[in-house]
């Protein structure tokens, strides 16, 4: 597809994609009256799209009115969420909200809209009131290269350290800018965190009980595109391949959702501030193992080893591997060239702390996802091995 094309997903989302495309909302803002904008407030002016928003304010004065709404935190506490919402909900006849940044920042966003939309009193109940849906229009804008949080339909909320999820299939957007000029200022860490996280979501999302031949294809798509450009020097090029990638990624666990490495990195991001696509990616080798040889004593109810084998089958493929060992080796080799340390004592965690992190990390929908049944014990081990 060519720079700045548009196309429409089955979920009716407009993409602008390619170098420059956050400028074809042009034709989209003018619309709106009444924006809020919640931003990465450590990103949001080196990326460049600070001065592209300042530039439409000026030329549409009078038209439209911009409330920013910057953010730095990280994992996404309910207390930073409440906070974010007391500053906005009194911002009366708000018809669009948009998120420039990372997984968070849209996250952030997906449950603003929820509990706006329903002038709720606080904004935690969006966690238990079910029925609640966002009635905005939603525009999201990434601006790393790894979490797809643009392509899914839920978001990560973290409620005294215990992850929640709200899945809502009206907190997909109405608009999806991929442009990678936004990344070209993300440093090169953070970047290469985020590309973790995409490709472990194409990995699980290829071996998630939830799986399908649609979320595998993406899955496919997510991993080429990024096993196709990990040794490659950075480039505007790269980056777009990257971005799309994340899409991809995202649009697979959309469908699938996540698994194990998943669930076991919440506890290591929220208590021991790990960066999400590590703390993914460092348990991901060992969990792939512990998948690959899986019995019928040890399936998850409602997977059969034919799915197991299938699933391992396209993955020798995607990585162009025979065993899985080889498997294993690669994905050691993928965390190294992206300059990571793969043992947990690298990231300040203690031996004393590994009990703790294997009693918090089974996560409903994400282990029970899954397609080898574990318990609290299993992980245990896996955590001691990659200590």
């Amino acid at each position: 597809m060519p720079s700045s094309a548009i196309s429409r997903d089955s979920k009716e989302a407009v993409t602008f994609r390619g170098e420059g495309a956050l400028s074809r909302l042009d034709v989209v803002l003018p619309k709106y009256k009444n924006i809020l904008l919640f931003n990465d407030a450590n990103g949001f002016q080196p990326c460049g799209a600070a001065d592209y928003f300042q530039q439409v304010e000026t030329e549409l004065k009078g038209r439209i009115r911009i409330q920013y709404v910057p953010y730095e935190g990280k994992a996404l506490p309910i207390e930073d969420i409440e906070a974010k919402y007391r500053e906005v909900k009194s911002n009366t006849d708000v018809d669009v909200i948009i998120a420039v940044g990372g997984g968070t920042i849209i996250d952030l966003v997906k449950i603003i809209s929820i509990a706006y939309s329903n002038n709720c009193e606080k904004a935690e109940e969006v966690l238990t009131d079910k029925e609640l849906k966002n009635r905005l229009d939603l525009i999201f804008i990434p601006t790393t290269a790894g979490t797809g949080s643009e392509a899914t339909s839920f978001a990560v909320v973290y409620k005294d350290k215990i992850k929640f999820s709200v899945d809502n299939q009206s907190l997909l957007p109405d608009t999806i800018v991929l442009d990678p000029l936004l990344l070209k200022s993300l440093p090169v860490p953070v970047l290469n965190s985020t590309v973790l996280d995409a490709l472990a979501q194409g990995i699980e999302s290829t071996w998630a009980k939830g799986a399908t031949n649609e979320s595998r294809e993406y899955s496919k798509q997510a991993i080429s595109l990024i096993l196709d450009n990990i040794d490659k020097e950075n480039s505007l090029n790269r980056l777009e391949k990257l971005q799309l990638a994340s899409h991809f990624a995202g649009k697979a666990i959309n469908i699938s959702k996540t698994t194990l490495p998943h669930s076991i990195s919440y506890p290591m991001t929220s208590h021991f501030d790990v960066p999400h696509g590590i703390a993914v990616f460092l348990t991901l080798p060992k969990v792939a193992e512990l998948n690959y040889y899986t019995n019928e004593h040890t399936l998850q109810p409602g997977v059969q080893l034919s799915d197991i084998k299938e699933s391992f089958s396209l993955l020798f493929s995607f990585f162009q591997v025979d065993t899985i060992d080889q498997l294993v080796e690669k994905l050691h080799e993928v965390i190294v060239k992206l300059k990571f340390k793969t043992r947990l004592r690298d990231y300040g965690i203690k031996r004393k702390d590994l009990s703790f992190l294997a009693a918090h990390a089974l996560t409903k929908g994400r282990s029970d996802n899954n397609p080898r049944n574990v318990d609290s014990n299993t992980i245990l081990k896996i955590l001691e091995e990659i200590y």
